[in-house]
């Protein structure tokens, strides 16, 4: 889609990035570079919240910012309060109609800009998806995850049809979209939370009116060990079953109800597989929480079928599949151990940065 890049002058940036930052010294100069590089960074703001990083995160992001002479990025600094503090900020400071997020350790692709702006240059979509990219530490790619294919690719309303595709798929990635600005209210990303995005993302695609997706990948999502998203904690299975109760309390017998109803199972299967993950002296806590997310569905569907007559189908048996993933995931642990495959687990040391060379 042509674009005349003086007009994207002439109406200020289109699109803030908000790059939330802890403890990725070796990452950040990167994930920067990747944005600075697109051919459209003039319709670009960049808001860098670095979350109180303990080593050279800030440093790293400063010698960027004075390298671009602040045109094009923001730099702000708070004390460690975790990723949805971190976005909130950096949301706050958002002067633009649109609104996109990228983790400090990932990247943009070459293509992003010359897909997205064109796109929200035409000020009609709420909601821009996009498919992504997953890379190793060094940057190789390892896979791709799909979220618009070509059969729904373009603009559609974001009707019964548009909602069912996303809750289906359930890829709620924040990072994997952009959206009109004014689809959030302040500070909405759950502070504290775990898996923040499954919590917000469902009600922002209630919120628009109008979806467009791209069937290409734009995105690198970097998959390291000793991430947050690696690693299975009791308070995961706690946090999960806060957001599912959230999407129960949003089933009030109106035609939303089978959306929820989606998000709830996508939320429950999630809780299912963290179980199966966490450590052996969390495992009985973890297997109680899980039982107990059983109890609030099948309260909220004995309420769904008493108040309106609808029948909820019940969860499928799901104790003896998590007992069986368990088994699975600590025999994969010691057939690596047996082949001494060693992870590492330590963070990337900072390096000259390099162009990215990522295609789309």
């Amino acid at each position: 889609m042509p674009l005349d890049s003086d007009s994207l002058r002439d109406t200020g940036p289109l699109l803030s990035i908000v790059v939330a930052a802890y403890n990725i010294e070796g990452y950040i100069e990167e994930a920067l570079e990747s944005l600075l590089s697109q051919p459209h960074i003039d319709a670009m703001k960049i808001i860098v919240v670095d979350d109180g990083s303990r080593d050279e995160t800030y440093a790293a992001a400063r010698a960027i910012v004075e390298r671009d002479r602040g045109v094009h990025i923001e730099l702000l600094h708070q004390e460690n309060r975790g990723l949805s503090a971190a976005r909130n900020t950096g949301l706050a400071a958002v002067r633009t109609p649109y609104v996109g997020f990228l983790d400090g350790d990932d990247i943009y692709l070459k293509a992003f800009s010359d897909a997205i702006i064109p796109v929200l240059a035409e000020r009609k979509w709420d909601v821009v998806e996009y498919n992504v990219k997953i890379i190793d530490d060094s940057g190789r790619e390892l896979d791709e995850i799909e979220i618009a294919d070509d059969a729904t690719s373009g603009g559609h309303p974001m009707d019964r049809a548009a909602l069912k595709q996303f809750a289906d798929r359930f890829h709620t990635f924040a990072w994997a979209r952009t959206y009109r600005t004014d689809l959030f209210d302040e500070a909405p990303f759950p502070v504290g939370r775990n898996y923040e995005d499954m919590a917000l993302v469902p009600a922002t695609y209630l919120r628009a009116s109008s979806i467009y997706r791209i069937p290409k990948p734009l995105i690198g999502y970097r998959r390291r060990f000793g991430s947050i998203t690696q690693t299975a904690k009791l308070r995961d299975m706690h946090d999960l079953r806060v957001s599912g109760q959230e999407a129960l309390a949003r089933c009030d017998g109106s035609e939303t109800d089978d959306f929820w109803l989606t998000v709830f199972d996508k939320l429950f299967h999630r809780a299912c597989h963290v179980c199966a993950r966490v450590d052996r002296a969390s495992f009985k806590q973890a297997s109680e929480t899980l039982t107990a997310m059983a109890v609030d569905h099948r309260t909220k569907r004995e309420t769904l079928t008493a108040h309106g007559g609808r029948e909820v189908v019940e969860l499928a048996p799901f104790d003896l599949n998590v007992r069986t993933d368990r088994s699975i995931h600590f025999l994969k642990g010691l057939v690596k151990k047996v082949l001494r495959r060693s992870l590492d687990h330590h963070q990337r040391e900072r390096r000259p940065s390099t162009s990215n060379q990522l295609s789309g």
